[in-house]
């Protein structure tokens, strides 16, 4: 069986590195990239600390473990010979008491077992010849852990695809996913850009200082044409490699794979629970939530011009937002004001074309993408917001490379971080927390749709009862600047509170199975012609190039039956 034709789905580092490694594999093949944002790397790829995962944590003679020090393998010589800015700057793991530092030996032994070279502890007098103005009781020196700029190597990925004549169709979002015997049939509709009534003040990051779309994305060169908001664009959907095929007879689906293709408006979508449904079950005698109910239901009439069950603007599981797709809403809030910001008119769904194989790598989104190609929705991607502060020259000289906390097994989100980034600036955080939408990065955004479906998830409840103390104890460093440069003081005491600004805001995926439980590991799924990549590790970024051999491995099994 030859394969023609790919689609990759999703523009970031993974989806990339994917599209990469398929078109060095199969030359002759067309591969084309979608993405529903304006630029690569738009969102989880382009809002991380920048930081290089030397392999520390991952259980030794795991997949994860073989992938963490593959990607670094990979990805050394890939960037020296791309000239993508890259610093070794080693890494210190810091304990601050006993139970740090039992914690510490065990991270050594899987270090070692993983063969993380140079890797060794030490104590208060060599770790202060490492980093001068570090504290702690013991640490755990990686001296190979490196910061990078991602963003220009999501560029670097991006135009190597092109180079070989591939296409990567930016501002296409796709909303139907048909899986068939012998292809996969895709659906998409073009993405107006906001129309927007004046500047946006949020808080996203700049990246490498590189010009960035309004998204936060970078831009990319020569992917489009330039365009103004409501604008035209150049691409044609229509016009995707191998084009709709008309006339397919019905015995064209593949049983084994589905019996009706589905989509997250066919009538396959799943049970519905609807956020309302998930509160009262829990609060409905409570008069507080009668109240909040009452006010809600009121602004709720003053938004849509109408009256409106609580409950019923809230997609959750197994269902979508009243028009479907992996994107985003026609209505968003405006970032940094917390209001409603409107969207051009969306073009109709059209055909994006045929496709011998099809590999979805769309993260913030995976489990929706799932939904509309009528995969198993779980496990399903809660989004958390990951804020951080930065110092600046020459304040930022306190630290010289990455200085870190010992990971809690108890608190699996909460993490402290002091990274020199490529600029000189220093990178402090980040404070995690469930976000109030899957790209809400302005500090006051809400995506209703988003938080409704985190909050109609049963996973979620039980994932937050099992770390309600722990955070309970991380809560005050959210809302407390003073709180948070605390914390970091107990790391690097030197640390002037005057000095640490607000900084970058992130939003990442996290799959959380229906028993509350953190899925961290590479989660791949295959059926027929489409893969899907349903969770990618903390260390995915870094590990792309390795991840992509992985993914196209499992993709191309079917070339080879």
């Amino acid at each position: 069986m030859s394969i023609a034709r790919v689609a990759v789905v999703g523009a970031g580092l993974v989806g990339l590195a994917v599209a990469r490694e398929i078109s060095e594999r199969l030359p002759d093949a067309q591969v084309t990239v979608f993405d529903k944002e304006d630029g690569v790397a738009a969102h989880q790829s382009g809002h991380t600390s920048g930081i290089v995962d030397a392999g520390l944590e991952e259980e030794p003679n795991s997949l994860s473990a073989a992938l963490t020090r593959r990607g670094v393998e990979r990805l050394v010589p890939y960037i020296s010979e791309r000239g993508i800015p890259y610093r070794e700057c080693g890494q210190l793991v810091v304990a601050q008491d006993t139970d740090d530092a039992d914690r510490l030996e065990e991270m050594l032994a899987r270090a070692e077992a993983n063969g993380v070279p140079g890797v060794r502890l030490l104590d208060r007098t060599r770790m202060r010849e490492i980093e001068p103005h570090c504290r702690g009781v013991l640490a755990l020196y990686s001296p190979h852990t490196a910061v990078i700029d991602f963003p220009a190597l999501a560029e670097a990925l991006a135009s190597d695809v092109r180079a070989v004549g591939g296409e990567i169709r930016l501002g296409t979002e796709i909303t139907g996913i048909d899986v068939m015997a012998d292809e996969v049939r895709l659906r998409a509709r073009l993405v107006q850009p906001a129309s927007d009534a004046g500047p946006e003040t949020d808080d996203r990051p700049t990246g490498s200082g590189r010009g960035r779309g309004a998204d936060g994305a970078s831009e990319t060169d020569g992917s489009r044409g330039g365009h103004e908001p409501g604008g035209s664009r150049s691409e044609d959907v229509s016009a995707a490699p191998g084009g709709p095929r008309r006339g397919d007879a019905a015995d064209d689906l593949d049983e084994q794979v589905q019996e009706v293709p589905r989509t997250y408006r066919g009538r396959d979508a799943g049970p519905v629970i609807g956020l309302g449904d998930e509160l009262r079950s829990r609060f409905g005698d409570k008069s507080w939530f009668k109240q909040v109910e009452e006010t809600l239901d009121k602004w709720g009439e003053k938004m849509s011009g109408g009256g409106g069950d609580f409950g019923s603007e809230f997609p959750g599981p197994g269902r979508e937002r009243p028009d479907g797709g992996h994107g985003t809403d026609d209505v968003r809030p405006e970032p940094g004001t917390g209001h409603q910001r409107t969207r051009q008119p969306r073009t109709p769904d059209e055909d994006a074309g045929s496709f011998d194989l099809v590999v979805l790598a769309a993260g913030l989104h995976a489990d929706r993408l799932a939904a509309t190609a009528g995969l198993d929705p779980e496990p399903r991607i809660i989004p958390f917001t990951s804020d951080f502060f930065v110092m600046a020259e020459p304040d930022a000289e306190v630290v010289g490379g990455v200085i870190s906390s010992v990971p809690d097994p108890s608190a699996p989100l909460t993490r402290t971080v002091l990274a020199r980034g490529i600029t000189g600036s220093l990178l402090l955080g980040p404070n995690t927390y469930p976000s109030l939408g899957r790209e809400a990065y302005g500090r006051r955004d809400v995506d209703f749709g988003d938080l409704g479906s985190t909050l109609g998830f049963g996973g979620f409840w039980k994932f937050a009862s099992q770390n309600a103390k722990t955070a309970m104890r991380g809560a005050k460093a959210v809302v407390s600047t003073s709180a948070f440069v605390e914390g970091v003081q107990r790391y690097v005491p030197d640390i002037r509170a005057g000095a640490v600004k607000p900084g970058p805001r992130g939003v990442h995926s996290q799959a959380i199975d229906a028993t509350g439980e953190l899925r961290d590991e590479l989660i791949v799924t295959t059926r027929g012609r489409l893969t899907e990549v349903r969770n990618v590790p903390r260390w995915g970024a870094a590990s792309a190039l390795a991840l992509a051999e992985h993914i196209a491995d499992r993709a191309l099994r079917v070339h080879h039956r």
